[in-house]
This record gives C-alpha cells, structure tokens and sequence, in this order.
C-alpha cells in the first residue's frame, strides 16, 4: 500500500523533503532501502535526482537495495545531540557504508549491536531497522552476527 505524501512529512519533520526524495522516505516507513537507479544503464544514485549522471536518461526510478556492504568510512562520534541516539559516555559509531550493488553507492548512518572492536573498515555489514522520533531509519551491524545489547 501505498503511503500518502501527508505521512511522509509528518514522520520525518525534519527532512528536506522534495518530489526527488520523497519515493525514499516513504520506502523507510515499509522497512525498504530504496535509492534512485537509471533504468536505462542500470547506475545507482545515493542522491535522489531525475538526472542519471551516467547517461543523462531522466528514465530514473526508486528500486530497493539488497542491505548488504561493507564499512567504507567510520567514525567515532565523542559529542552531538542526544536526539542521534547515542549518550556518548563512550564514542558513538557513525559510518558509511557501501552497498553491495555498485561501488560508491554509499550510506552514511548508524552502526548498532557491535562492540567497538568489531568495527574496522572494509568489515561486512547487513541493514537493520531502528527507531527515530517515532520513524524507521535504516542503520547497520556486523554480518551474520546476533543482535547484540
């Protein structure tokens, strides 16, 4: 079923929301990873536009993503708002990450159910759903691993 663009805005306040990005917030609120791809040439976009930047085709649509990739960048958050989640009395991770479907079609998010010590770059990672202010946001832990508390 399909969400009305009303939900979409009333779930995620504080989004930049426009008519590129809108198709990937409302994927959030059925648990689905979608980005942009070109359904001429088949490249992926982690930034929602009508435009392939390959081919130029506007023949661009929302597809979902497997969930799987592997910690391209990662980071260790010391200080920031409380509303990120993280209480910081110890670091907070925050990576990026990047999907199996293409090289550098990549998420920045969270990292949950991981010890520090799991966390390296190039470390495989599979998609989890985690809770926002009352919406689902797309976060990440080690693969084939069991949630940790």
């Amino acid at each position: 079923m399909e969400e009305p663009d009303a939900e979409v805005f009333e779930r995620y306040p504080e989004a930049p929301l426009d008519r590129d990005n809108i198709e990937y917030y409302k994927g959030l609120l059925r648990h689905e990873l979608r980005f942009n791809r070109c359904q001429d040439c088949g490249h992926w976009m982690d930034t929602p536009r009508d435009l392939c930047p390959e081919c130029w085709s506007h023949d661009v649509a929302p597809e979902p993503v497997s969930g799987r990739g592997s910690v391209y960048m990662l980071t260790w958050l010391h200080q920031g708002p409380a509303e990120l989640g993280g209480n910081y009395e110890e670091p907070f991770p925050l990576v990026s990450v990047e999907l199996a479907e293409q090289r550098a079609l990549r998420l920045t998010t969270w990292i949950v159910n991981a010890r520090r010590e799991d966390l390296t770059v190039g470390r495989e990672m599979e998609l989890v759903w985690i809770d926002r202010a009352g919406a689902p946001v797309p976060a990440f832990q080690p693969a084939g691993e069991e949630a940790r508390s």
